[in-house]
């Protein structure tokens, strides 16, 4: 079974910056408005309030910014991955207009329906995983916004063992659903959940403050 498309937008960033932390947020609800059914278009892309300038806030801070999303209308046949391209430019290029420091430094996105049992949609934490590799390390990924297919690893989660410990203490992960949640708990991640009418403003300081650990999550 083919894994997660990645997208890296730039070489604007150094990879392999070992010390950086992440900050893994889901897409719509998070950053984006959601929509019944699914975002289909572009032009259906809509930027909820705060939300680049709380990506700006976190890239100020040091972290690296890689959006970990779900996306199966393209496992169901609704549309192609250039569709997920175009929607993704079209997300990083309004996060630009309103403020030129809301990098998001990669997208990830599995394309399977929750029926395939892959290992990457979430609660699998493999997104995150692969995003570490990504950001941290010299796992090589075409520039660009072509999605390219990456072959991923079964994780290993214990699901009712202690919380296990980040690559980075800092990681976070924000999202809207017990999914996210779940991700960023078999990761290691602090935990922060959003509503999806006002997404990662709501929780924007928490996230810059490393004192704050995040909230717990039930497996």
């Amino acid at each position: 079974m083919e894994g997660p498309f990645v997208q890296i937008p730039s070489a604007s960033f150094v990879q392999g910056e070992t010390m950086c932390p992440i900050a893994f947020l889901d897409r719509d609800g998070v950053i984006n408005r959601g929509k019944a059914g699914y975002v289909n278009h572009p032009e259906e892309v809509q930027l909820l309030p705060g939300a680049s300038a709380s990506v700006a806030a976190l890239n100020a801070q040091g972290y690296k910014v890689c959006i970990v999303t779900n996306q199966s209308p393209i496992s169901r046949g609704l549309w192609p991955p250039q569709r997920l391209a175009d929607i993704h430019e079209e997300l990083q290029s309004q996060l630009l207009r309103e403020h030129p420091e809301a990098v998001i430094h990669a997208y990830i996105t599995c394309p399977h329906r929750h029926e395939e049992r892959c290992w990457c949609r979430k609660p699998s934490p493999a997104m995150l995983h692969l995003g570490h590799a990504l950001l941290r390390t010299e796992l090589e990924v075409p520039f660009g916004w072509s999605p390219v297919n990456v072959a991923v690893d079964p994780p290993e989660v214990d699901w009712w063992g202690q919380k296990p410990s980040p690559e980075h203490p800092l990681d976070l992960m924000v999202g809207d659903r017990r999914s996210d949640m779940g991700a960023g708990w078999a990761y290691g991640a602090r935990l922060f959940r959003v509503s999806g009418d006002e997404g990662l403003r709501q929780v924007s300081n928490r996230c810059l403050d490393a004192l704050d650990d995040g909230e717990t999550f039930q497996s």
